[in-house]
């Protein structure tokens, strides 16, 4: 038996979308799109290692990184190791499924160098009234990792960690997915039950599609830079 596991079930990912088994490698066929996407099993941390078979290997580090595009190619090896796959939206994002919920893990610059995003997008079109707010706010204060935010250009409810990026390692990368992807799968009906809206996974695939993160502000001096801390 191949010490390689399973690739992900379901249909194959649209042309915008790229699948990404243990090989890395994209399987270029049409999909139902990404909101009906196969929903990738992750490993040990979130869910049993399917008999007899295991992860590939997590690549070793190589350093500090300060060049964000290696930096990327070292967060997609990690994630082959920690799911067994991912899949590549249309603005370059890693992504998967997680129980109904979907998460997605971005790279990019800031202030004091590259840093990986860990989001989900739990609920859309839920008004911020103060039940809300003072639900999100006492949820934060118990969370482990990541924290709740709102968008209010789109009435969407986000959960997100920040790692840095110059020295990120396996476990680390793997704590945080792990965390982000149970706590939106935990939260996102409790939300909905409670405040209205909808789940992210029931808005219709284009809206899906249009999800971005926000940029990190590159202006300014970077955080703390007056040694407060």
């Amino acid at each position: 038996m191949s010490d390689q596991p399973p690739a992900p079930e379901g249909s194959p990912p649209t042309p915008d979308d790229e699948v990404h088994g243990p090989g890395g490698a994209r399987e270029d066929e049409p999909d139902a799109g990404l909101g009906e996407a196969p929903e990738v099993p992750l490993s040990a941390a979130l869910a049993a290692v399917v008999p007899g078979m295991r992860p590939p290997r997590p690549p070793r580090r190589t350093g500090v990184f300060v060049d964000p595009d290696d930096l990327r190619d070292h967060v997609g090896g990690l994630l082959r190791a920690i799911l067994g796959g991912y899949e590549v939206d249309a603005f370059g994002n890693f992504t998967f499924v997680h129980e109904g919920a979907r998460v997605f893990v971005t790279v990019g610059m800031s202030p004091i160098g590259p840093q990986v995003g860990v989001f989900s997008v739990t609920n859309l079109d839920v008004e911020l009234t103060p039940p809300l707010a003072s639900f999100l706010l006492t949820t934060n204060h118990t969370l482990g990792f990541g924290s709740f935010s709102y968008d209010r250009d789109n009435s969407s409810v986000w959960l997100r960690h920040t790692l840095l990026g110059t020295t990120l390692d396996g476990p680390e990368l793997q704590s945080a997915v792990a965390a982000v992807a149970t706590t939106a799968a935990q939260v996102d009906d409790a939300i909905k039950a409670r405040f209205g809206g909808r789940t992210f996974a029931e808005v219709p695939e284009e809206v899906q599609r249009r999800v971005e993160p926000p940029e990190p502000r590159q202006d300014g001096a970077p955080p703390n830079a007056s040694g407060y801390l």
